[in-house]
């Protein structure tokens, strides 16, 4: 389900009340801070409308509000739980990413990770051979979750969770669901053309979903992500240091270059068609 404006105020405001009556209504929401305004987020088109007259009564004096907040010490677990609940699809991604990458060291004797492969492997003496997937449509897109190394599957999932997670939160399960999908998908079988081996890893997908962020940015500046300025600079110059091979002379190893640069290009396509096709109106409320 995608996020509605209901509400878009200067930041100086104090909107703890206001929440907490807000959900003491039943009334579901997420307030954020971007560009130096409060947004208060909702589902549906009848939550925006209550939000603002709700807070049109406050501001007129018609409406005096008397919410008794939680105690402090139940904030944590609590926002944790409304973090994680409101990220379901990022949290399965994560957690299968998890076992991705601690199955490369319990699979010893290789008999799963040619199961989770591109290609249907097998060693031959010391030639690593492999014949291309004939209706094992899962090998298009388990390749993304098997990662080898520690620093691999901590930079993947903290950039899944920041990416990932500001697509389903702002557009959706369905929408961040289908984007991993066809990146995984298109991603994998552009790196599996430039020959036969085992790579693995969500960095592709990562790519691709700072591709759409970028381009959903650019056409539709009124809702777009808050992306951290620099982020997309710093990203794209470390895809060009890793193309030139600095990796493998640093001694981190080879890198899946071109299901990074694919994943980008294949990101950037879909945010554009997103940004096109999708065109919910906007609410506000100055």
């Amino acid at each position: 389900m995608s996020e509605l404006v209901g509400l878009r105020i200067p930041v100086t405001a104090d909107l703890e009340k206001f929440s907490a009556l807000l959900w003491k209504l039943s009334l579901p929401h997420r307030i954020s801070e971007e560009r130096g305004m409060l947004v208060v987020w909702v589902g549906t088109e009848a939550h925006v409308a209550q939000v603002q007259d709700l807070y049109q009564r406050l501001e007129s004096g018609d409406l005096e509000i008397k919410v008794e907040t939680a105690p402090a010490t139940i904030k944590g677990p609590s926002q944790w739980s409304k973090k994680l609940a409101a990220v379901p699809v990022v949290v399965v991604l994560l957690l299968l990413s998890l076992a991705g990458s601690i199955l490369p060291y319990l699979d010893r004797n290789f008999e799963i990770l040619p199961l989770l492969s591109f290609y249907q492997l097998q060693v031959v003496g010391s030639d690593l051979q492999g014949a291309w997937p004939r209706g094992e449509l899962w090998r298009l897109i388990t390749p993304a979750f098997l990662h080898f190394g520690l620093m691999h599957i901590v930079f993947n999932a903290l950039w899944l969770w920041e990416l990932g997670g500001m697509i389903e939160r702002r557009q959706g399960a369905i929408r961040i669901l289908g984007l991993v999908l066809l990146i995984a998908a298109g991603s994998n079988i552009a790196q599996a053309m430039t020959g036969v081996s085992l790579f693995g890893g969500m960095s592709g997908v990562i790519y691709g979903l700072l591709g759409y962020i970028v381009a959903w940015n650019r056409l539709r500046p009124a809702t777009q992500f808050p992306l951290v300025k620099g982020v997309a600079v710093v990203m794209v110059v470390w895809l060009l240091v890793c193309m030139a091979g600095f990796t493998e002379l640093l001694g981190l190893g080879a890198v899946a270059n071109t299901a990074h640069l694919s994943g980008l290009v294949l990101g950037l396509i879909l945010g554009l068609a997103a940004a096109l096709l999708d065109r919910k109106p906007e609410s506000s409320l100055s």
